[in-house]
């Protein structure tokens, strides 16, 4: 018992001097803010979000016998949770949210290969329509101006990147296809991964980022050159996004041995590396008490504050340092939310809009979306 306590004294005094640098809590569900009936016949598959708080869900008509439904129910509800719109989609045709300007995106196929996307307006106006789209992803500027098709991975390979202006519809921009390297083997001759990694539309002045191997670029379209390059983040480029109007997100690793993964937090304007974290994995354990390093998990709050969103429903938030600009990695502070049940019923991930999760469950045959604030 003198040991255990002696034990349990010296963690606390080595916290209290800053070696130690972690909280945790937990916390209940979150605040409601919209609450809508299934329609009969049909069952709840996924809820969306618009920036602007309109909120958008999704029916399946109930066929257990069905693979893929016949019928799908897309209902939209403003701010003050009026309905909008209740628009009945083609067998086929699917609902990808919504644009950054409020209009909806639709899409023909199936999750990993779409033969057709389509951009309407609420009163059903069709804006857009792009076909063959084929397994190709959707990524919009941060200002709802480009819409860009890109190819990632070795589809880059085949298939280019396309830019379309979405105010009128017209194609603007297109990159590759974009040739694979002869050899994609590290030095212990394992396979990594290769080709585009990142194809980001800015929505300003015709930029946008393009990250291939370890290199990310910052350039202009038909423009020569580039505004600034780094030749290597630090390993082989996972994934990347834009986190708000300020900063670029680029998660990579290093197929070793010893598996790297990092994450660099990038001022995209100058090309300027203002945070890294990193971490190493051997025989499934990690050396550091960090979240993984996943760029499809990370957000910013309005305060700038850095945070990793966990399927289990833990939040792990890195505080900003306004006097550098920048996260210390030792300054870990852990929330655990109940979001895990959501998470594995496969019922719409989770959303953050501006530092807010978003989550919707099912309660006594109606939807029910909730919401949690981190500050």
């Amino acid at each position: 018992m003198k040991n255990k306590f002696l034990a349990y004294a010296l963690l606390i005094f080595i916290g209290s001097i800053g070696l130690i640098n972690f909280s945790f809590s937990q916390h209940s569900g979150g605040e409601e803010i919209l609450r809508c009936e299934i329609p009969q016949g049909f069952i709840y598959k996924s809820f969306y979000l618009s920036s602007s708080g309109m909120k958008g869900i999704i029916f399946l008509q109930r066929q257990p016998d069905r693979l893929y439904s016949d019928l799908s129910i897309f209902e939209v509800f403003d701010a003050d949770n009026n309905m909008l719109l209740s628009k009945v989609l083609d067998s086929g045709w699917g609902v990808r949210g919504f644009t950054p300007d409020n209009k909806l995106i639709l899409s023909k196929g199936q999750a990993d290969y779409l033969s057709e996307i389509k951009i309407i307006d609420m009163q059903g106006k069709e804006l857009i329509s792009i076909p063959e789209v084929g397994s190709r992803r959707l990524v919009f500027d941060l200002y709802g101006r480009d819409l860009a098709v890109a190819a990632f991975d070795y589809d880059a390979a085949y298939l280019p990147s396309v830019v379309y202006d979405l105010a009128s519809g017209k194609e603007k921009f297109r990159l590759g296809p974009v040739p694979l390297p002869k050899s994609n083997k590290n030095k212990e001759g394992n396979f990594y991964w290769t080709g585009t990694r990142i194809f980001l539309p800015i929505g300003k002045d015709n930029l946008f980022l393009w990250g291939i191997g370890a290199t990310i670029l910052l350039q202009k379209y038909h423009g020569p050159g580039y505004i600034w390059k780094i030749n290597d983040i630090g390993g082989n480029i996972s994934e990347g996004k834009l986190l708000n109007e300020e900063y670029l997100a680029v998660s990579y690793f290093v197929p070793e041995r010893k598996y790297k993964e990092g994450l660099a937090i990038i001022r995209w304007r100058d090309g300027q590396i203002v945070f890294r974290m990193e971490n190493y994995i051997v025989n499934n354990k990690r050396e550091k008490n960090l979240p993984v390093l996943s760029v499809d998990m990370l957000h910013l709050d309005e305060n700038n504050n850095l945070f990793f969103l966990q399927d289990d429903g833990r939040v792990h938030i890195f505080h900003f340092k306004k006097e550098n600009k920048t996260w210390d990695e030792n300054l870990m502070t852990t929330h655990e939310y109940r979001l895990g049940k959501t998470i594995a019923a496969g019922k719409g991930r989770p959303q953050v809009i501006k530092g807010t999760i978003y989550y919707a469950e099912e309660e006594d045959g109606q939807v029910v979306i909730r919401r949690i604030k981190l500050n």
